[in-house]
């Protein structure tokens, strides 16, 4: 037996649909100390959607959590973005390195966003 985290990369729950209720159930289960971030981001997408009388800052914030879930569902793909956001607030680090990085992050929003629907 390895002493090394499980990193795989099969999702610890399924991809919710993009509702508030189901995204908001999902960060709950998957990190839960990023509740107050979840509500705080719902109300400001709330009030300027007031404010603009657009459904807009709604779908930016559904489509924001939609993604944070399919990258934190899956805990090689968590571990993966930390590590490459890492880099490239590392000032030590190389620039083939933090290319290397820029490059594992845009992959992995890409798949990411292809997961939730959201993808153009």
């Amino acid at each position: 037996m390895s002493s090394q985290p499980d990193h795989s990369d099969a999702p610890v729950i399924p991809q919710p649909p993009m509702t508030r209720d189901a995204l908001r159930e999902a960060v709950k289960r998957l990190d839960l100390s990023r509740i107050a971030e979840f509500d705080r981001d719902l109300g400001e997408a709330f009030d300027r959607a007031v404010q603009t009388a657009s459904t807009t800052p709604m779908r930016l914030f559904l489509e924001k959590w939609a993604t944070v879930v399919a990258i934190e569902r899956h805990p090689g793909r968590f571990h993966a973005m930390r590590e490459a956001e890492r880099v490239t607030g590392d000032p030590r680090a190389t620039e083939e390195e933090f290319r290397a990085a820029q490059q594992t992050i845009a992959r992995i929003l890409r798949e990411a966003s292809a997961e939730t629907g959201a993808a153009g």
